[in-house]
């Protein structure tokens, strides 16, 4: 590939040690390969291209609105579009071509178009989609994604640039992709056309990346590190000390401030009521003051068992050394009370009187006796005694991950690195668990509250989540993109037809319930998308794509824009700017 110099920016973030040297060109790729996982291919996928493209070589093109399938038989890769079939043979590459129309192509009914050269090959008995895509189309993909046009357009530009610079560095790598498009790397679904905000970060920071010690850096950044960020090394160790030198752990206010940011609460009264704790707080609890109970004489069962009153409850032992707030302990202060337990006696069932046998007629067969059914013996039941107060207080610790956090209901991640909070609101203990995702590097909820609450630029925001980074911009020129044979264009190539579009999903709104209205989806482009989302939040998991025209029965619509909605099939959240009531 032909590649200019690279030219370090007149602006430049933090230290001077971060630009002692620059990439070498051999970090800096033009093309990023994407393993498009998510699509989740087996045995076969749908094509339908936009623009022109043709197979590796030229043996065959495809005009605009060509719809193809490509379907695994027997270990061979078979195309085939509305006229024919051919075999292929392990591999197939679809090259984009120079066109009038801009191409992409969309696989399997997705919406998003994914811009360059979609390899595919046989790997472990399924098809493996690669995408081989320029690094700003790539970016394209990404931000709507990442983050979207409802964040502020200086937290996109801080998301493109980490991106940017996170995707680099892993490109070229020895094996058969750079990335993933699921999160295990970045989310990429291809290149919408209602993100026009997303599109001007990405262009607006065209060859942006951050620098450390002569390399590109790992721009890490997750959705919400909990008000601290943390530091690379715990998640990721490395026998390089400074190997995330350019990162730190600090405060982050904002993220913490985000009214958006993921957070669960769970309150514990200090006065229990006559109900008591919560049923799984309260085994845990007995479960961990087992030894405390045997020593007073109490058997450390659930119903023996009595909490009075809840004196002081605090997150304590860090993980980590220095100023981490990632507790691994809760420790508890109680009083109780206590109870015995005697067995009654089962009260004895009478046994009824046999008859004695009578004597039979001299040579007569005696006539079989049923055999009796046992007569059920009744079993102890428990007697309790009264509950009496134990005098001295009891100090009982349960590890946070996994027996607290279960109990309270304030897991958030997987990775079971929450950030807890224990505060005394009066009458009750609130205890608070924040962070979503590792909480390395860049918090995208705390950028989108720099940037929208404090007018604070991409390069603040960079300057904050990774401090001694450095910035310099690349340049690269893009490979032209081959122009179709001519000499092939006499053979007959498949007839163009229309992208098929998803059956919209029954609603049946014949009795609707008072409250609740008609609506449809609106406000997006024909060929776009609407996320319907497990609760209402832009980071919660999308529980399928809506399509333009999709009818929907409106639950209700929460103050900052949220909408409930559902289907006869499902039942989620949308935002309501994209909704528009039926009739209107």
């Amino acid at each position: 590939m032909n590649k200019r110099p690279i030219r370090v920016m007149g602006l430049l973030l933090c230290l001077l040690l971060g630009l002692a040297a620059v990439p070498s060109r051999a970090q800096i790729q033009s093309t990023i390969r994407v393993y498009l996982r998510r699509l989740e291919v087996k045995d076969t996928l749908h094509i339908d291209v936009k623009g022109d493209y043709m197979l590796d070589g030229g043996a065959m093109s495809f005009q605009d609105g060509a719809s193809l399938t490509v379907a695994l038989r027997g270990g061979q890769l078979v195309l085939h579009t509305d006229k024919m079939a051919a075999v292929m043979g392990p591999k197939i590459v679809l090259r984009r071509v120079q066109s009038e129309v801009p191409g992409g192509l969309r696989l399997n009914g997705n919406s998003g178009l994914y811009e360059g050269d979609l390899h595919l090959t046989v790997q472990d008995g399924v098809i493996q989609p690669v995408l081989h895509i320029g690094v700003e189309d790539y970016l394209l993909g990404v931000l709507p994604y990442e983050m979207g046009d409802s964040f502020p357009l200086e937290a996109l530009k801080a998301q493109a640039v980490a991106a940017r610079t996170y995707a680099l560095r892993k490109s070229g790598s020895s094996g058969d992709y750079d990335v993933e498009d699921t999160t295990n790397d970045q989310a990429y679904r291809g290149r919408t056309e209602n993100s026009p905000l997303s599109e001007q970060a990405v262009k607006e920071t065209d060859g942006l990346v951050g620098v450390f010690r002569g390399n590109l850096a790992q721009c890490y950044y997750s959705a919400s590190n909990g008000g601290q960020t943390e530091l690379g090394q715990h998640v990721w160790p490395t026998s390089d000390p400074d190997a995330y030198g350019y990162m730190d752990m600090r405060d982050d206010p904002y993220d913490f401030e985000n009214p958006a940011s993921v957070v669960k609460r769970s309150t514990i009264p200090k006065k229990v009521p006559e109900e008591g704790l919560s049923p799984a707080l309260h085994s845990a609890l007995v479960e961990a003051m087992a030894d405390q109970l045997r020593a007073l004489g109490a058997e450390p069962l659930d119903e023996l068992v009595r909490f009075d009153e809840v004196q002081h409850v605090e997150a304590i032992t860090p993980r980590y050394e220095g100023d981490s707030r990632l507790m691994t302990e809760i420790r508890f202060t109680v009083k109780i009370s206590t109870r015995e337990y005697t067995f009654r006696a089962p009260t004895p069932v009478p046994t009824a009187a046999v008859p004695a046998p009578t004597a039979l007629p001299q040579g007569a067969e005696p006539t079989p006796e049923p055999t009796p059914s046992p007569i059920p013996q009744p079993t102890a039941t428990p007697a309790y005694s009264p509950f009496k107060k134990v005098k001295e207080s009891i100090t009982v610790t349960l590890p946070y991950f996994t027996a607290a956090e279960q109990a309270l209901g304030l897991s958030i991640n997987i990775s079971k690195n929450e950030l807890v909070t224990v505060y005394d609101i009066g009458s009750a203990f609130m205890v608070e668990s924040r962070r979503f995702g590792h909480g390395v590097g860049m918090s995208q909820r705390g950028a989108e509250q720099m940037a929208g609450k404090h007018d604070m630029t991409y390069e603040q925001i960079l300057a904050f989540y990774y401090p001694g980074m450095g910035l310099l911009r690349y340049e690269l020129e893009k490979t032209p993109l081959p122009a179709l044979n001519m000499d092939m264009m006499a053979t007959p190539v498949p007839t163009p037809s229309p992208t098929p579009r998803p059956t919209h999903m029954p609603v049946t709104a014949e009795h609707l319930e008072k409250g609740t209205y008609l609506a449809m989806v609106s406000n997006i482009n024909a060929d776009s998308s609407l996320n319907l989302r497990e609760t209402p939040s832009l980071s919660a998991d999308v529980l399928k794509r809506l399509y333009k025209d999709q009818k929907l029965i409106v639950l209700s619509v929460s103050a900052d824009g949220w909408a409930h909605v559902k289907t006869d099939v499902i039942e989620g959240y949308v935002r309501s700017e994209y909704l528009q009531t039926a009739g209107e």
